[in-house]
C-alpha cells in the first residue's frame, strides 16, 4: 500500500512542477538615465550607424540616445584627455579612420535568448570600394537597447586596442 501511494504521488508532483511559470534569467535589467531610441538591438544599432553616416559628426551629445550610460560617460571623459584626441577625431566607432558611407547591421533574430542583457552584432561597413566588418555590442538598459562597445575587426584598425572601450581607457 505504501508503494502504490508513492508511485501515484511522484508522477503527480512531477506534473505539478511542470505547470509552474518560468521567470526570465534577468528580472532586473537596470535603469537608464538618458534618453533612448525605440527598437530591438539590431534596429537601434542600424539607426545608430545611419545617424552617424547621415550627420558625419562626432558630437557625443547628439549620439547620447544611442549610447549606453557607461559608454557615454567614458567618451565624455575621454574627450577631455589629450591622449584620445587622434582616435576621437577620426571614427572611434569603426576600425578605419574614415567614416563609412554605409552600414548593414546583422539581424538579431538569430539570437536564441530573448532575456539577453547584451548582444554582439556584426556590422558590415563600406567606404567607397572598401568593405569591412566590425562588431557592435548592444546592451539592455531598462527598456532600451544601447551601443556599449565596438570591437574592431576590420584589419587596419587605427585604435590602440581591440575595442572602443579599451582604446579610451588608460589604466
Amino acid at each position: 500500500m505504501r508503494y502504490s501511494a508513492l508511485t501515484l504521488a511522484l508522477p503527480c508532483a512531477l506534473l505539478l512542477s511542470a505547470c509552474t511559470t518560468v521567470t526570465p534569467a534577468f528580472k532586473d535589467i537596470g535603469t537608464r538615465s538618458g534618453p533612448c531610441v525605440e527598437g530591438g538591438p539590431d534596429t537601434v544599432a542600424q539607426k545608430f550607424y545611419d545617424y552617424r553616416i547621415a550627420h558625419r559628426s562626432t558630437d557625443y551629445t547628439a549620439l547620447r540616445p544611442y549610447l549606453s550610460d557607461q559608454l557615454a560617460q567614458m567618451l565624455d571623459a575621454a574627450s577631455r584627455d589629450n591622449r584620445n584626441s587622434a582616435l576621437l577625431k577620426s571614427d572611434p566607432f569603426s576600425s578605419r579612420t574614415v567614416m563609412p558611407d554605409s552600414a548593414k547591421v546583422a539581424s538579431a533574430s538569430t539570437i536564441p535568448n530573448t532575456d539577453a542583457r547584451n548582444i554582439p552584432l556584426r556590422v558590415e561597413l563600406t567606404q567607397g570600394t572598401q568593405t569591412w566588418q566590425d562588431e557592435v555590442l548592444m546592451i539592455r538598459e531598462g527598456q532600451c537597447w544601447a551601443v556599449d562597445d565596438v570591437r574592431y575587426l576590420g584589419g587596419a584598425a587605427h585604435a590602440p586596442a581591440g575595442t572602443l572601450r579599451q582604446s579610451v581607457e588608460h589604466r
